[in-house]
């Protein structure tokens, strides 16, 4: 049900914020009953379903309408739907790409920040990287970002390939590989943002010699690319997306499929809330927002869905997939709206 808040805080004048911020939450939660409803796009996968699925559990006046869809269909359908004067959604959680910042500069998005209003998310010491770390567009204000781990380009079945064959990136541009390489679209999502990483540690004549000469598929169906993947046919992968492994993992599908982990990149995934303006239930986003970065349900979604929160006080979900703290200035950020000219 409702979160618990901070009763009392150690500055000055503590207990009188702690105070106004209860008296906030116990109106959001009002209003949001009253519009009683939500209207959310999310991640594709069951897990993931099912993980925020549990806000309706915990508010049953409100109705959690979800819908999935990569990110380049997603933002297509909303700018059809704005031409007609449609306001449909209220929030998204996904990936960011250069497609979600587009939409931020054509004024589609409203700010995330003003909208969190829990002590227990505006403290920065229950952020990894501060509270200002949560917030991934220059303006830091829009789009909150809340997990962080160690991000791979791509996968390779080991029960084809040799892993000794795959050293290295530059290895993918062998001529035994030419045609036996499988990337997620490009013009969004995780294709768009794993092939904007390869640009920038390896450069244009890498990527250019890699999609001209090496790939035999692209695809925007990530379970073909696993199927693919599985049965040889394309044993490499570059750009699946990792919740879509972690269902296939849960249903006990064995994936001999090894990392290619040599570009150190970090990322928050699909693990990303955006808020689009004139949302038809303000109220609703605004309390789904805060009970999303809430430790409890950061614990139970980042456990499900096997990621790392980036709240300090939740255990991570991917433990193998943690960022060393004393390595971070080596590892690329890949979703900031800084890496997007490389997109």
């Amino acid at each position: 049900g409702v979160v618990a808040l901070t009763a009392t805080l150690a500055a000055p004048g503590g207990a009188a914020r702690a105070q106004s911020a209860e008296a906030a939450w116990a109106q959001t939660v009002a209003a949001a009953k009253k519009e009683g409803k939500l209207v959310l796009s999310a991640p594709a996968g069951n897990v993931w379903r099912a993980e925020l699925s549990k806000f309706q559990d915990a508010y049953p006046e409100i109705k959690l309408d979800i819908t999935t869809a990569p990110s380049r269909d997603y933002w297509a359908r909303v700018e059809k739907e704005r031409e007609a004067g449609q306001f449909l959604w209220d929030v998204r959680i996904g990936g960011l790409d250069t497609l979600t910042y587009r939409m931020k500069s054509k004024g589609y998005m409203s700010p995330l920040r003003p909208e969190l209003i829990l002590p227990e998310i505006t403290d920065g010491k229950n952020w990894r990287n501060g509270f200002e770390g949560l917030f991934f567009d220059a303006e830091h204000k829009y789009f909150v970002s809340f997990c962080m781990y160690e991000s791979f380009i791509g996968y390779f079945n080991e029960r084809v390939i040799d892993p000794s064959e795959i050293a290295s990136m530059e290895d993918l541009l062998k001529p035994a590989f030419k045609g036996k390489i499988s990337l997620q679209d490009p013009r969004g999502g995780a294709g768009l943002v794993n092939m904007g990483v390869a640009y920038r540690r390896l450069g244009e004549a890498y990527v250019r010699r890699l999609v001209a000469e090496q790939i035999g598929v692209v695809t925007n169906d990530p379970r073909q690319q696993i199927e693919w993947a599985l049965s040889g046919r394309y044993p490499i992968a570059i750009g699946l997306p990792s919740a879509l492994l972690v269902d296939y993992q849960k249903r006990g599908v064995p994936l001999p499929m090894r990392k290619m982990s040599e570009l150190k990149e970090w990322s928050a995934g699909v693990c990303s809330a955006q808020m689009l303006d004139k949302a038809p239930h303000p109220n609703a986003t605004r309390l789904f927002i805060n009970w999303l970065l809430t430790k409890k349900v950061q614990a139970e979604l980042t456990a499900a869905v096997e990621l790392n929160s980036m709240r300090t006080d939740v255990p991570p979900g991917a433990p193998g997939r943690v960022v060393p703290a004393d390595q971070l200035a080596d590892y690329v950020a890949d979703q900031t709206e800084e890496v997007m000219p490389y997109q």
